[in-house]
């Protein structure tokens, strides 16, 4: 069990959102036993933001990648909490559309996965990898798809096995808050790699990484700009109070 995000200037975004999907990952994989009774989400938030809070002041302009797991120590779990120093964020993103269908074993729970999607994009000649079914597409490795069918209609890629994802969700509330339309349906492998639609990757490391490519063993597919990208990733770091 992980969970991981973006303290960004400071601040971070949502901490409840990812105690959450965190501390349901641990209900699910029925380690418990790893959390007190008497901790709850507004426990555990709260906590962490404390600590966040006295690291950004002893790093002043630098952007935090905190990570909180569930490890094994001494016989029992424990929560533990990881700070690196985050990344750039990533203007835009380019895919690799592998031969081999989704392998993971817990799709629906970030953590157990962690390491054989970090060798998946290690082997890849591209940013990120794109899980899928051998039809429909699931999500990246580290990431949401969103695909725009028209710039007043904006598709969320939807499949049984995928992890509920943060930011797509917040992009589209704000997509629905300013009138576009948004739909949850399966999308297909043949329309995320035509090129014919804006695709963005999102997550809450990167927030809104237009897909510039998308690669494949046959060859490499450059997709089509959504015009407005670039307001909506000013938007996102704003936390779109704009």
């Amino acid at each position: 069990m992980a969970d991981s995000w973006r303290v960004h200037q400071g601040t971070t975004w949502g901490l409840q959102d990812h105690v959450q999907r965190f501390m349901e990952g641990i209900e699910q994989q029925e380690l418990d036993p790893a959390v007190s009774r008497d901790v709850t989400v507004e426990k555990f938030e709260k906590a962490l933001q404390r600590k966040l809070s006295r690291i950004s002041r002893a790093t002043p302009g630098v952007d935090l990648f905190p990570r909180i797991s569930v490890e094994t120590h001494r016989g029992s779990w424990r929560i533990v909490l990881l700070v690196r120093p985050a990344p750039p964020p990533r203007k835009t993103t380019s895919l690799w559309l592998p031969g081999y269908t989704d392998p993971r074993t817990k799709p629906t729970v970030k953590g157990p996965d962690i390491h054989l999607m970090r060798g998946l994009v290690e082997e890849a000649p591209t940013d990120d990898v794109v899980l899928h079914d051998g039809t429909n597409v699931h999500e990246t490795t580290t990431g949401a798809l969103l695909l725009w069918q028209t710039p007043e209609h904006l598709v969320l890629c939807e499949a049984t096995q995928q992890l509920a994802s943060i930011s797509a969700q917040r992009i589209a509330n704000h997509a629905r808050s300013h009138n576009i339309f948004v739909t949850t349906r399966s999308v297909t492998i043949q329309e995320l790699a035509s090129g014919e639609y804006p695709v963005w990757f999102s997550n809450t490391l990167h927030g809104i990484s237009p897909v510039s490519s998308v690669g494949s063993a046959t060859g490499e597919t450059q997709v089509k700009t959504h015009q407005a990208a670039a307001q909506w990733q000013t938007a996102w770091w704003a936390m779109f109070a704009v």
